[in-house]
């Protein structure tokens, strides 16, 4: 019995039921029933669990019941059901007996793989691939040896990313391939985000190929996160809407948790806090059936980060806390690198500004160490952040007049590196106060057009568009597939743009932006290259738009409707 198949396979087994089904002896009918379940295992594990029933009922051979209980105990798993997920494996162990399928106890090594995972038993997990990989070498069976061999190469890329860099992002057979590909995928996260994401795209499609409907959709989520980091945020939506849907149709409790948590670190990127959180809470709860480890610990960290950006900076210190320490246990490098700069944003916002230092000192000693340079980006918004929060010596490389102008400078430097990063408008707009802080009003211009000129790519725009929020928290929709049968994230086509960017002009949301920054009409004419009078004429013209009555009722309506796409001061 293949480990695997292809649509096509499944197809073929679909029909032969069918034959059986008209009056063939049990015998007959048994051994498809159970290969058509375990084929069926993660592409609908309901409708598995229902053929190995009637497939039991037939009172099939002892081989036959080891492979119905291998199929129970990898549906049992994805379904936190540990306790009977151990007991299914146990007994697909004690069945066979001399004679009997030859591939059982190797597959049984890759079930307690499964198991292990869902546990957090990490050692145990990999321990159980390798040696999976020796039984079939034996045997010998290539394809379930690379496919274990694939599966151990993956699961280690998470604690050891740079060893997965040099393995070879195609492979002739789909699973390997899309284990392989995301191995490669999450060795380059932290380093080239852009090409992480494709490879990551493409592992998800190689899965969904072959019925690793887990797999596909965390590579899917993965991808988004990428994309997320780049500020796409199109894409990003894209992949976190296809991964929540499908997981919400699995059923599977860690699964739903791993793409809720995803949603709501996006809904706080996109300013939703209250969302955010919201979302963020039911992920825990799906979660709280699961074991301690990595699933947990990025609810938690998304978690904090949305209570840091909702100025709850001390609450947000504790789940923080909790997810370094998941981290540690895990042993996920980069994710605990990446937690300590959100750890040091966090004490930073309690006071606790020499605590936040070091956890800023440990993430960049992790940067160097692994080569994380993607995450130079956010230390340097970081001390940014801190440094325009504390009074604090300042960096003996100063180029700015100040430390924390020194460090905002220093995050778009170091973004600008990164093959496809946008640097967002609230950057800008950072610098641009910045500079006007010290006088200096013609990089504060400088700074707040390039702010005007990406927020086409600002995440609020996206923010209010129905299909980037409400689609996402669909319960039960379908996913769309292509002709091949697979489902891939696509952005939504521009007929459904946010209200505001129907409403006002480009230049209109151009003086809104400056008029929520307090400007006056003639800063703004000066910054704009324009009279005074076509200042006030635009104004007249937003004012009828909005229904407004003033500018600070102009600014109230603009940032109602997601015009007003970051903090751009009082209004």
């Amino acid at each position: 019995m293949d480990l695997y198949v292809a649509k096509s396979g499944l197809a073929a087994l679909e029909i032969a039921l069918a034959d059986v089904l008209v009056e063939a002896p049990a015998d007959a009918r048994a051994p498809v029933l159970i290969e058509l379940a375990w084929h069926l295992r993660q592409r609908n594990s309901a409708r598995a669990l229902s053929l190995t029933s009637e497939a039991e009922a037939l009172q099939p051979s002892t081989t036959q019941r080891a492979r119905i209980a291998l199929t129970r105990c990898e549906i049992a798993a994805l379904s936190c059901h540990l306790d009977a997920a151990e007991a299914q494996l146990a007994e697909a162990r004690t069945l066979p007996g001399p004679g009997t399928d030859p591939l059982a106890e190797g597959d049984a090594l890759l079930a307690e793989a499964v198991v292990a995972k869902a546990r957090g038993q990490r050692e145990r997990e990999l321990e159980a691939y390798d040696r999976g990989a020796a039984f079939f070498a034996a045997l010998p069976d290539p394809r379930r040896q690379a496919v274990a061999q694939a599966w151990a190469t993956y699961e280690r890329a998470f604690t050891e990313p740079e060893t997965s860099v040099r393995h070879p992002a195609a492979e002739a057979d789909p699973a390997v391939d899309a284990l392989r590909s995301a191995a490669r995928g999450l060795a380059l996260s932290r380093r080239e985000p852009a090409q992480a994401a494709a490879l990551l795209l493409h592992a998800s499609e190689q899965a969904q190929r072959v019925g690793l409907v887990r797999h596909a959709v965390i590579c899917t989520i993965n991808a988004g996160a990428a994309l997320q980091g780049l500020s796409d945020f199109d894409r990003a939506a894209a992949c976190f809407d296809v991964a929540a849907t499908v997981a919400r149709q699995t059923g599977w409790p860690a699964l739903i948790g791993s793409s809720e948590t995803r949603l709501g670190a996006f809904l706080k990127e996109l300013g939703r806090l209250d969302d955010s959180h919201a979302v963020l809470v039911d992920a825990l709860a799906w979660l709280a059936v699961t074991p301690v480890g990595i699933n947990k610990a990025n609810a938690c960290s998304a978690l904090a980060h949305t209570l840091l950006s909702m100025g709850r900076g001390i609450e947000a210190v504790g789940p923080m806390a909790e997810a370094i320490a998941m981290y540690r246990e895990a042993q996920s490098t980069d994710n605990l690198a990446l937690n300590l700069i959100g750890h040091a944003r966090a004490l930073s916002a309690a006071g606790r500004a020499a605590a936040a230092l070091a956890a800023i000192e440990e993430a960049q000693a992790l940067i160097t160490r692994h080569g994380f340079s993607a995450l130079v980006v956010g230390v340097c918004e970081a001390l940014a952040e801190i440094h325009q929060r504390h009074a604090l010596p300042p960096p003996p490389d100063l180029t700015a007049p100040n430390a924390a102008l020194h460090y905002a400078a220093a995050t778009l430097s170091e973004g600008l590196k990164i093959a496809g990063w946008k640097p967002p408008a609230s950057l800008y707009v950072q610098l641009a106060d910045g500079w006007a802080a010290t006088g200096d009003m013609a990089r504060a211009y400088d700074y707040a057009r390039k702010a005007l000129d990406v927020k086409d790519q600002d995440a609020a725009l996206k923010l209010l568009h129905p299909l980037a929020v409400l689609r996402l928290r669909q319960q039960g929709s379908a996913p769309s597939f292509d002709a091949e049968g697979l489902w891939r994230p696509a952005p939504e086509s521009g007929e459904a743009q946010p209200l505001s960017a129907k409403l006002l002009s480009p230049k209109e949301r151009e003086i809104l932006q400056l008029l929520a920054r307090n400007y006056s009409n003639k800063e703004i004419a000066t910054a704009l290259e324009v009279g005074d009078e076509t200042v006030k004429w635009h104004l007249k013209k937003i004012y009828t738009k909005l229904d407004a009555g003033s500018r600070k009722h102009a600014v109230t309506r603009a940032r109602s409707l997601g015009v007003i796409s970051f903090n751009s001061g009082p209004s």
